[in-house]
């Protein structure tokens, strides 16, 4: 009827099209959808300019020791100088440095090209690398004054996305505020979460048999999709250190970890879990909205194998109205990669328990207040820059609030985020985006 009035050139009301098929619900699920691309695209940009940042200031501090070292190369090559000048010049009996000095008389002019004469023979090699040993000093002086220019450019830049980001964060958790309370969104979004889960599902296999397909071996390259296998929780809950990383950023090395009353609780504390229809975290409809649904399947999804592939995990969302974006393998300083996914959102919004498991608290130098939770499915979670813990270290159930958001550690230069990571079996670290994407966050 559309396309017949179109045809017509009859006029068609304002609002009618392909979005007059949606429900009410189906249209509050959309735009909820939209302001998280939107969130998360301004988290992307910002991730980016960090990184950006991050590499520039390294690169500056280089620069600035190597500037302090050609430096002193300098000032010892220009005593040298000096020093041979004054040896020959006392050998010919006169007063005063013409080389060094103002030229002033005829007879000085006369000692200083004999001077020069006896130095082209003997100081030649010490005066060619003081003049070179000067020169690259003069330029690297100039790439220094450039950098710090452009780390200055960056940091606004950083600062402008950065508040850019922060106000999406905001407008989301609004528009999830308003829109999540109805039931009916809340469905509407968990089928287009679940369309989205099995998009995400699908282009990894196509991705993984193209990869297997270019492989000399492919029938190596495609695991099973199983269940990891089952670790026991150690008693005195040992943390993520003892069998790899341990911090934010760490990319495989164990960082400055400080125990935070790592004792298991004799009696079970009071549980606190997903709210049942709170703005960003309510509801019974999984991901976002609850543990009830595709967040919460058993089974994880495990597409190829290495680089390529792709492991999507049973989880809930650990931190709901949050902006994120795929920063895995993103250049940190000091020749790191980054091996989570960061996710922002304000100070003190909940953090929750992926999957049940024991949970241990402890302080690390880059991820601040951090917690390794070992799950029931034997897997390992590792949270980074909390505000602060809800308790102390012990058992907890899925969706349990564990602590609160902040900018410990490293953050205190970023903004407040979760830095999140998983590893599989409690091994090596996977890629979380695309398990926290398919959790509905």
């Amino acid at each position: 009827m559309l396309l017949l009035a179109v045809a017509c050139g009859i006029g068609v009301a304002p609002g009618l099209g392909l979005a007059q098929s949606e429900t009410p619900a189906e249209q509050a699920a959309r735009e909820i959808q939209e302001a998280r691309d939107r969130a998360n695209a301004a988290a992307e940009a910002f991730f980016a300019a960090e990184s950006t940042l991050d590499l520039l200031e390294e690169e500056l501090i280089g620069l600035e020791r190597e500037e302090e070292v050609l430096q002193e190369e300098v000032t010892a090559l220009r005593r040298e100088v000096e020093s041979v000048a004054l040896s020959r010049f006392v050998a010919s009996g006169t007063s005063g440095i013409p080389l060094l000095t103002e030229v002033s008389a005829p007879q000085d002019q006369i000692q200083a090209e004999v001077f020069v004469d006896v130095l082209t023979n003997t100081g030649a090699d010490v005066i060619d690398q003081f003049d070179a040993a000067e020169k690259a000093l003069v330029g690297l002086q100039d790439q220094v004054v450039e950098r710090r220019a452009d780390v200055e450019a960056q940091r606004e830049e950083h600062a402008r996305l950065r508040d850019a980001a922060n106000d999406e964060v905001v407008r989301l958790r609004e528009i999830e505020e308003e829109r999540l309370e109805d039931e009916a969104v809340q469905k509407a979004l968990a089928a287009q979460l679940a369309k989205e889960r099995a998009r995400i599902v699908e282009e990894a296999r196509l991705e993984a048999e193209a990869a297997a397909r270019a492989q000399p071996n492919p029938g190596l390259v495609v695991p099973p999709t199983t269940v990891p296998p089952t670790t026991t929780v150690p008693a005195d809950g040992d943390d993520a250190a003892a069998s790899g990383p341990a911090g934010d950023d760490t990319d495989g090395t164990t960082t400055d970890d400080a125990p935070v009353d790592t004792t298991p609780e004799t009696t079970s504390p009071p549980v606190s879990t997903l709210p049942e229809n709170s703005g960003a975290s309510g509801g019974e409809s999984g991901g976002r909205t609850g543990v009830g649904g595709a967040g919460s399947s058993p089974t994880p999804v495990i597409v190829g194998s290495g680089d390529g592939g792709m492991y999507i995990d049973a989880i809930v969302c650990p931190i709901l109205g949050s902006a994120f974006a795929d920063t895995w393998g993103a250049p940190r300083s000091g020749g790191r990669r980054h091996v989570g996914v960061d996710m922002i959102a304000p100070r003190g919004v909940p953090i929750y328990a992926v999957v049940s498991g024991y949970v241990t608290f402890k302080a690390n130098r880059l991820g601040g207040n951090a917690a390794s939770l070992v799950g029931d499915n034997g897997n390992r979670y590792y949270y980074g820059h909390m505000d602060s813990y809800n308790g102390v270290s012990r058992r907890v159930t899925q969706g349990e609030i564990i602590a609160y958001n902040g900018d410990t550690g490293n953050a205190k230069y970023s903004t407040p985020h979760l830095h999140f990571e998983l590893r599989p079996g409690g091994g090596v670290n996977v890629n979380p985006y695309p398990s926290v994407l398919a959790a509905g966050c």
